[in-house]
């Protein structure tokens, strides 16, 4: 359980934290995003078909409804998409630390 001691640390915290949606593509843009693109969009196409493969989780209807309708193909083209994504005009990172 919190104290009220710890949460408006937290909070403090929480409402310091702003990334926009450019700020988002920048990164994703960089180096470093790409990088971090590659690897997620790996594990995603090897993990949706083997997820798809575990009886136990056959039994839930969201699962079997993405089966059915291709999701596990759906997926995997999503992460191909965003591996491969390159933004239109590639612009440097720029961090502006506030008081």
């Amino acid at each position: 359980m919190h104290t009220n001691q710890q949460m408006p640390s937290f909070q403090r915290i929480g409402d310091r934290i702003v990334v926009t949606v450019d700020e988002i593509e920048a990164f994703l843009a960089s180096d470093a995003g790409r990088r971090l693109r590659r690897i997620v969009a790996s594990g995603v196409v090897v993990t949706v078909p083997l997820l798809f493969r575990i009886p136990g989780l056959r039994r839930y209807p969201l699962l079997r409804w993405l089966e059915v309708v291709g999701g596990a193909a759906l997926l995997i083209k999503l992460a191909e998409a965003l591996r491969d994504w390159e933004p239109d005009r590639p612009q440097p990172i720029v961090i502006d630390p506030v008081d």
